[in-house]
């Protein structure tokens, strides 16, 4: 399904000496435990998940395992947000609980570090995630305030200028009605039946992480609906088709291990099949600002689909 822009959001500038305040939509798009990894530690809070979906330690590990594949590919240092006097950041996500807007005041999130706000609801027909970087309001000085907008990246990370991405983290939310495969070895390669929860995380991570939601993404969809990102068109051997705005068309394979894999950013699974990062999707994280180190996949490719599909959630992308 495409991203889009909520009709209802908007981002405002205000300058007075030197406190700026910016506004910025709370984000969402398709599909605690804590661990440190190489680069990024990526930091799961459940205290949204009311309905109690992670309440299963395996859940919560595999959607570790999950983040920790990010945590160790991607090796952009991002400085941290501290909120304290008359700096304030608000963090605005998307509530797990039951899609309403949620917001945290005087936030703040560690170096190197993202906060991803994670459950599960029932969601309609077969979607099967949702998840997207959060949204923000912030005051203070201006040094303040530029770090909290950049988090010590090089490059316009807001707007029509947008060349890289700069997140404190965001949300996800699973369908608590979907019939899951909890794999407790996400390596191992056994025929199971379900819909894969592993595959469905790393695809919501990614729209975390800004593919489909950034504006350094939609700042590279070309008059012709497709992606033209350098890495990815190197990768594909040209400009990616898409399906909307926010996912690979689903005719988009790339290579995982020197085999051929349907993209795990597009916009659907086979129940019963395992879809893992291909390079075209490493490729994404590096066109949207990322920087990226090759790791081996966290697993290989698995094709064991029954044939139905499954759809990830639309994808609504973060307004500039």
């Amino acid at each position: 399904m495409g991203a889009k822009r909520p009709d209802n959001t908007s981002k405002k500038v205000f300058q007075m000496n030197t406190i700026k305040t910016f506004r910025t939509a709370a984000v969402v798009s398709l599909l605690t435990v804590s661990a440190a990894v190489d680069a990024l530690t990526i930091n799961f809070d459940y205290s949204y998940d009311t309905a109690g979906f992670f309440n299963d330690p395996t859940r919560k590990n595999l959607l570790q395992t999950a983040g920790n594949y990010f945590g160790n590919l991607i090796t952009d240092n991002l400085t941290a947000i501290n909120s304290a006097g008359v700096n304030s950041f608000n963090a605005v996500f998307s509530n797990p609980a039951d899609g309403s807007t949620a917001t945290i005041e005087n936030f703040s999130v560690a170096a190197d570090t993202l906060t991803i706000f994670a459950g599960g609801r029932a969601l309609s027909g077969s979607t099967l995630g949702i998840g997207g970087p959060g949204g923000f309001s912030v005051s203070g000085t201006s040094q303040f305030v530029n770090n909290a907008v950049s988090r010590g990246q090089t490059g316009d990370t807001q707007g029509a200028t947008a060349t890289d991405i700069a997140p404190w983290g965001g949300s996800i939310v699973f369908n608590s009605g979907a019939n899951w495969y909890f794999d407790s070895n996400p390596a191992t390669t056994e025929p199971f039946s379900g819909n894969d929860f592993f595959s469905v995380a790393l695809h919501e991570l990614g729209h975390v992480f800004g593919l489909g939601t950034s504006d350094s993404w939609s700042n590279l969809i070309d008059a012709n609906g497709n992606f033209t990102g350098s890495a990815s068109m190197q990768a594909y051997g040209g400009a990616v088709p898409l399906s909307g705005t926010g996912h690979w068309a689903s005719s988009v394979n790339g290579l995982v291990n020197g085999q051929s894999q349907q993209a795990a950013m597009s916009p659907s699974i086979v129940t019963g099949t395992r879809k893992v990062f291909t390079n075209i999707d490493v490729a994404g994280l590096q066109d949207v600002g990322w920087q990226v180190s090759a790791v081996p996949v966290p697993a290989a490719v698995w094709l064991f689909g029954s044939g139905i599909i499954a759809l990830f959630g639309a994808a609504r992308r973060k307004a500039a």
